[in-house]
């Protein structure tokens, strides 16, 4: 069983007997690789052409709507969280989790769910009650975490290329 403490945004982990020091800041320009790896291992996109990645990032970093935050454990990442806040018709806003992902390595040791907590403190700290996301019918295990961490299956999302 892994032992969690945690404060502020830092936690450290006892897993299976090695510490980790896992701290949740926001991205930097040295992140962007290990979050393109990220999005090709992890998450499934073979085909992401790194240099788009990284240009996006850089806009997504000027754009005061973007946020993305790693996580990290001696500078290491692990995993990552996209952010998104917007306002709505129905409600003030939103923040969309845009992304997230961790080293499947270090899945299941808590990783996430510091993600997911950090991604609900931005929103409250925008006074953003409501947080949203889509997560692929076939990710089931992703679905399970999610209402683990307290969210709720509420419509189908529609996509289309034009």
């Amino acid at each position: 069983m892994n032992d969690v403490i945690s404060w502020g945004a830092t936690t450290l982990y006892n897993v299976r007997e090695v510490k980790m020091q896992i701290s949740i800041r926001e991205v930097r320009e040295s992140d962007y690789l290990a979050i393109g790896n990220l999005v090709k291992n992890e998450l499934g996109y073979n085909d992401i052409d790194f240099d788009t990645l990284f240009d996006r990032l850089k806009q997504m970093e000027l754009n005061d709507n973007h946020t993305t935050f790693v996580a990290v454990d001696n500078e290491q990442v692990l995993g990552f969280i996209g952010l998104l806040k917007y306002i709505t018709y129905e409600i003030d806003g939103y923040v969309r989790i845009l992304a997230m992902a961790v080293l499947q390595g270090q899945q299941n040791n808590g990783i996430g769910s510091e993600l997911l907590l950090r991604a609900e403190q931005y929103a409250s700290q925008n006074n953003i009650t409501h947080i949203t996301l889509t997560s692929h019918l076939k990710r089931l295990e992703a679905h399970a975490f999610y209402e683990h961490n307290g969210y709720t299956k509420k419509s189908y999302g529609f996509f289309k290329n034009i």
